[in-house]
């Protein structure tokens, strides 16, 4: 900064100036005044040299300060850095390059009102700006068991399962009830049992109606609703037990359960075909149900002079029958509306109707005589518009009208089976037959006399008599790889234990109705499992002499003969004196067996299923007549695939 000087410190300022101020000494010449300061101002910026103490105070802001050697005993292990205080950061630029600004807002006490949510609502909505979802309607459903409104916590009654048409029921409170237990399935079972005790039962708590949670202590009359198990504060296990408060484990428990959160898969198991039948029992469109995308509305009904063209190999056509099937528009591509499917009379010729209703645009009405053909006219142009806009393909080849319409799906044909007259169809093949919980009412009768209907079936005479299954030629069971008698390995129970069971739940398990193969048939009331005993087969034991005299005197009279063969010597006379297992017809690919069991030196006939059932089938098995010529052969109605066409 001084030109031709190098200064290193601040002695070499110091000799500077003592040799410009002594001129005796061989210095320049000295610039009178501060002449001889000011030529350093331009050098400096900033600063104006006046004399020598400005110079030393330039160089002492600028120049680091001298570092101390640092001094340290090894004896005291102290430094002479550790008495010295740290010197605070001066912020020289304060108030020149940065300020700190402070803003105070002063708010009187009780001067300002807040808006409550109401007015931020109604502000909000006179802007028009912000799009709000419509208002959620109160849920009004009520809990059977507790009657409190609504879904419950998850973490305590847990949300609604439905029980019947127009019945909720809470997770927990069904869960937890004494009688109810759980499938493996996540089925409940029982839970009807434990609401109508419940109805009579008082809550221990709150003394109201619906408490299904007992005390599992002996003779503890203590019961609860579940929530007011939770607020009596009462213990609970994990093997489904519960103790009240009077008689719960003072200390901690390793089986005690600590939260009744349900994210598994459970459902009450119900009886879907007296569902349904209440439903149609309460009357028309009061009520409705749905099938994924179907919604069933009314079913209709058959007149006598309909029942022959009103049909087809495997659907009824009831005029009236009226449903709503949700799928693809054919003027909107991705996007779904409703499909009104009616079924209608014209010139004695059934009329399939099919209204689009989308919003927004106008209905659209398509007519035709067949189911297929009225739904093609619609799916043909939603599969040409979807492959337009290179979207999923649709395979109109393989959507049939009939499911579509919704005549085939099985609560709908449990339904339209069980309409009066329905027997007088002869090309459809029936699937379920009529079921007595559906007493739909009767027909109109155009001609106002009964007489004038046409006749049903009647019985068929069984001139042969039945053989059973281990009393056949060949000594096999029904089906191959079986072994010759169900009563195998898999019972844990014995024969007698299973007999005696039998004789006091027989009318739980089958109950008789019109059959689609002939007559009367015997129908499963439940679901029956494999080699479960179904029904005996009862009436007079009589010997081959007797039974032979019998057939000629209920042929001259005209009866059908109910006889079956229990061994060489004697057969059971059901003509007379039998039970409902006598209804059970043949069928070449049966669903039960025949089999001679001994019970207390006696033997006796059972009906045992040789595969799963399920609730409203049938009861079949093979009479295994003896071969005999062309002129005594009778035929086979079963309808199987595999039917002989003949039963002897």
């Amino acid at each position: 900064m001084l030109p031709g000087y190098s200064l290193k410190n601040e002695l070499d300022i110091l000799t500077l100036l003592k040799q410009v101020s002594d001129p005796g000494r061989g210095g320049r010449p000295p610039a009178p005044g501060t002449e001889w300061l000011k030529q350093f101002d331009a050098m400096l910026p900033g600063y104006s040299l006046k004399n020598e103490l400005d110079i030393l105070t330039l160089l002492k802001q600028e120049s680091p300060a001298l570092e101390k050697a640092v001094q340290h005993c090894y004896v005291n292990n102290v430094s002479n850095l550790d008495g010295e205080e740290p010197r605070p950061r001066l912020k020289k630029w304060k108030g020149v390059r940065w300020k700190r600004l402070r803003f105070l807002i002063t708010i009187q006490k009780g001067g300002a009102k807040q808006d409550g949510e109401k007015e931020i609502s109604e502000f909000i909505e006179k802007l028009g700006t912000t799009l709000r979802p419509e208002k959620v309607p109160r849920d009004l459903r009520k809990c059977c068991f507790c009657h409190e409104e609504g879904d419950g916590a998850t973490d305590g009654p847990a949300r609604l399962l439905n029980l019947d048409l127009d019945l909720w029921v809470h997770l927990n409170c069904a869960l937890w009830s004494t009688e109810v237990y759980e499938t493996q399935g996540g089925a409940l079972i029982n839970v009807e049992g434990a609401l109508h005790r419940g109805l009579l039962t008082k809550c221990s708590l709150c003394q109201k109606t619906g408490a299904t949670n007992s005390c599992n202590r002996i003779r503890c009359p203590s019961v609860y609703h579940f929530a007011c198990a939770i607020r009596a504060k009462c213990m609970f296990f994990k093997d489904k037990t519960m103790l009240c408060p009077l008689h719960k484990l003072k200390g901690p428990c390793e089986q005690e359960l600590s939260t009744f959160t349900v994210f598994r898969r459970v459902y009450i198991e119900r009886d879907e075909v007296k569902q349904i039948a209440s439903i149609i029992q309460r009357g028309e469109r009061l009520h409705m149900f749905r099938v994924g995308g179907l919604l069933f509305h009314a079913i209709g009904q058959l007149l006598p002079h309909q029942m022959g063209d009103f049909h087809s190999v495997t659907a009824l056509y009831p005029v009236g029958f009226e449903a709503t099937r949700i799928y693809w528009s054919l003027r909107t591509n991705n996007r779904r509306c409703c499909y009104r499917c009616t079924v209608c009379e014209n010139n004695g010729r059934p009329e399939f109707v099919v209204q689009a209703i989308e919003q927004g645009l106008e209905d659209l009405v398509f007519t035709d005589a067949s189911p297929q053909a009225v739904w093609n006219r619609i799916i043909e142009p939603v599969a040409a518009m979807r492959k337009e806009a290179d979207m999923l393909r649709l395979f109109p080849e393989y959507l049939k009208g009939e499911e579509l319409f919704g005549l085939t799906v099985h609560a709908v044909l449990r339904i339209a089976e069980s309409l009066p007259g329905v027997e007088s169809c002869q090309n459809y093949l029936f699937r379920y037959g009529r079921h007595p919980l559906m007493e739909l009412p009767l027909m109109i009768n155009p001609t106002g006399c009964a007489r004038s209907e046409p006749k049903i079936l009647t019985h068929y005479k069984r001139p042969h008599t039945l053989n059973s299954t281990s009393m056949s030629k060949a000594y096999q069971s029904t089906f191959t790889g079986e072994t010759n008698t169900p009563y195998s390995k898999q019972f844990v129970h014995s024969k007698s234990s299973q007999y005696r069971r039998l004789k006091t739940e027989w009318k739980n398990n089958v109950y008789l109705a019109r059959s689609r193969i002939q007559g009367l048939g015997l129908y499963a009331a439940k679901d029956l499992e494999k080699h479960t005993m179904v029904i005996e087969y009862i009436g007079t034991i009589i010997r081959n002499e007797v039974a032979n005299r019998r057939e000629k005197i209920y042929e001259e009279q005209n009866r059908g003969i109910y006889m079956f063969r229990i061994n060489n010597e004697h057969v059971i006379d059901a003509t007379l004196t039998g039970g409902p297992a006598r209804y059970i017809n043949h069928s070449c690919a049966p669903n039960c067996v025949a089999e001679v069991v001994t019970f207390d030196k006696e033997d006796k006939i059972i009906i045992i299923s040789s595969r799963r059932i399920p609730k409203g089938e049938e009861l079949t098995y093979d009479y295994q007549f003896d071969f005999e010529d062309d002129q005594h052969k009778i035929p086979c109605h079963c309808g199987a695939w595999n039917c002989r066409k003949w039963m002897n």
